[in-house]
């Protein structure tokens, strides 16, 4: 049996604002600050990560973060349940095919995202996608997302009784999905339809790279290796 975790944003779908805005919103009422996360470089972050290196550049002490994360986290959740409703959230081109196909092949499926889950899944709520993915590792799980790729892992193996040893695949757009990957000894396969180029992440640790999802038979002869 083969297990393949994807990331979502930028991976399996894009348009998430809300998501964004919530965390401007968290910041102000829990720690007192404006401040948007665009002041660092966030992509393939887990959520935690991102409250703490944003709120370090605002000069907040890492106890005093830490101490108030779980109500930083509800409070995202919150705004952003709130505006899902308004969010033009776009599944990119060939996902829903793929995974059907990949279903149809009693392939397993996860999720290793930065989202926090209930965010994650409210996204997926709401293209339609999230029947495909009954567990994974979540930014609400941990802040370092190599410890969600084996976390995934680990929940795939309770489930279902199985180990799946060297047939885990991890799909993903940036260049930490695939540094996570390559720490949990994972097969990385880089999806280029974020900002990082095939080469980039194939130099980041990508054993495989596809320009998109669109082409389900070239995707499912790799998992087959």
């Amino acid at each position: 049996m083969k297990l393949v975790l994807f990331d979502i944003d930028k991976t399996l779908l894009k348009g998430t604002r809300g998501h964004h805005l919530a965390f401007s919103d968290a910041f102000k009422k829990v720690y007192g600050v404006n401040t948007d996360i665009d002041i660092i470089e966030h992509d393939g972050m887990t959520d935690q990560q991102i409250i703490i290196e944003v709120l370090k550049k605002n000069d907040i002490a890492e106890t005093v973060i830490k101490s108030k994360m779980t109500e930083c986290m509800a409070l995202m959740v919150d705004y952003f349940s709130n505006v899902i409703k308004d969010e033009k959230i776009i599944i990119l081109d060939g996902v829903p095919e793929l995974l059907e196909e990949l279903k149809r092949n009693n392939i397993l499926l996860g999720l290793v995202t930065g989202n926090l889950e209930a965010i994650a899944r409210a996204k997926l709520i709401k293209i339609g996608l999230n029947h495909f993915f009954k567990f994974g590792g979540f930014g609400s799980d941990d802040v370092d997302r190599s410890n969600l790729v084996k976390l995934a892992i680990k929940r795939a193996e309770n489930n279902f009784n199985f180990n799946f040893d060297n047939n885990v695949f991890l799909a993903g757009d940036t260049a930490k999905d695939m540094e996570a990957g390559r720490k949990a000894q994972v097969k990385n396969i880089g999806v280029a339809t974020g900002k990082y180029s095939r080469e980039q992440l194939e130099a980041a640790g990508a054993d495989f790279t596809v320009p998109n999802l669109k082409d389900k038979e070239e995707f499912s002869k790799i998992i087959s290796k």
